[in-house]
């Protein structure tokens, strides 16, 4: 019996190492067998024309917010306002998504369109969301490529 119990304990554990263990299989940190994650946007999803947007610029390169509400605009969102970001926020990252509680879809669909943009909640009670350009910002992903938002406090979409 005590020999029975040793073997259990040693197969347990050698189990738990394995699964563990950086660079194992199951846990996908190997680069040639991990799976890229690609967040996809909700199935619940608004289509862009149903996405009010507000696009506003947090730098200092004058007209960027324009030229990426054009962009935006002729990719079908609706376009409400373009301005410079009206809380005076400093955006060292490529962009920030804004909106409220209960517009996760929006902004999942809306993130998609900015690598590396993170998504900020705030307590909006209007359907509105917010794309505020940053310092890094360069250009929208290309047309129906959903890149991986950088992390923030509110990840969307999951993986």
């Amino acid at each position: 019996m005590l020999v029975l119990a040793v073997f259990v304990t040693f197969a347990g554990w050698y189990a738990w190492n394995i699964i563990t263990q950086p660079g194992s299989a199951t846990t996908g940190s190997d680069p040639t067998t991990a799976t890229t994650c690609i967040p996809a946007v909700p199935t619940d999803a608004p289509a862009p024309a149903d996405i009010r947007l507000n696009v506003y610029n947090a730098t200092d390169r004058n007209g960027l917010a324009s030229s990426a509400a054009r962009e935006l605009r002729a990719r079908g969102f609706a376009i409400v306002d373009v301005a410079n970001d009206p809380l005076d926020k400093t955006v060292t990252g490529t962009a920030e998504v804004r909106a409220g509680a209960g517009n996760e879809a929006a902004a999942a669909v809306v993130v998609a369109q900015v690598p590396g943009a993170v998504v900020v909640f705030d307590a909006r009670a209007g359907g509105t969301v917010d794309m505020v350009v940053g310092d890094a910002f360069e250009a929208l992903a290309p047309a129906g490529v959903a890149p991986t938002p950088a992390p923030s406090g509110a990840p969307l979409p999951a993986c």
